[in-house]
């Protein structure tokens, strides 16, 4: 059945729109387009760790605890009572496995929008609030997330700016950006290192941070 979904042209549609279609359709009742939409919150997380390398496609055995940062656990009467320690290999296998505990939630799941654990959750609704803006730029787990990223970039491409800015793209979009977006990319990370002096390793990882937190990361076109 997944495979007869997934390979019909329902399903592979763009959303790109046409002029005709928007005005006989404009809500598009008969699939004549993908609707775009946000990753939702176990694709955000498992997203980001695939594009850090850090992602560990272990399948089966027992519910994982990722690290969650002191001050969420500072939060309980008893900071860190019922949540287990996970090593970071098993902590980082996929959302599905990650331990649900009601009064204890993993911060990037819960702020994009996890399933409610107080009550039944027949559907999920997707919200925008700047709370998911900044935990990805200024949470734990994104920024060491983006240290991992610019790591492998710095591995995979050594000493070579222009492909890792590329690398970087293909990671996280799937395509293979073009000539001026890659030039662009590149400049503003020189302008990183000279405007606020940063040397080749920080300035990459706030370059890698931004691309993690891109429209075009985190949403389905």
């Amino acid at each position: 059945m997944h495979k007869l979904l997934m390979l019909s042209n329902t399903y592979q549609l763009s959303a790109a729109a046409d002029a005709t279609n928007l005005k006989t359709d404009p809500a598009n009742a008969l699939r004549w387009r993908f609707d775009m939409r946000r990753l939702t919150a176990e694709e955000v997380r498992d997203s980001i760790l695939m594009a850090s390398g850090h992602l560990n496609l272990k399948m089966y055995g027992e519910s994982v605890y990722p690290k969650i940062p002191k001050a969420v656990l500072a939060g309980q009467s008893v900071p860190g009572s019922g949540w287990h320690t996970s090593s970071p290999e098993e902590g980082n296998r996929r959302s599905v496995y990650v331990h649900v505990k009601r009064s204890l939630q993993v911060p990037i799941l819960v702020n994009h929008d996890q399933a409610d654990t107080d009550s039944s959750c027949p559907v999920r609704y997707t919200t925008t609030v700047p709370t998911q803006a900044l935990g990805m730029l200024n949470g734990e787990f994104t920024n060491e997330q983006a240290t991992a990223l610019a790591a492998r970039l710095t591995r995979e491409s050594p000493n070579d700016l222009k492909a890792q800015v590329t690398r970087a793209i293909r990671l996280t979009t799937g395509r293979v950006p073009p000539a001026d977006e890659v030039a662009k990319d590149v400049a503003f990370v020189e302008t990183l290192k000279t405007r606020h002096h940063l040397n080749d390793e920080a300035a990459l990882m706030r370059y890698a941070l931004l691309v993690l937190n891109a429209n075009e990361f985190v949403y389905l076109d």
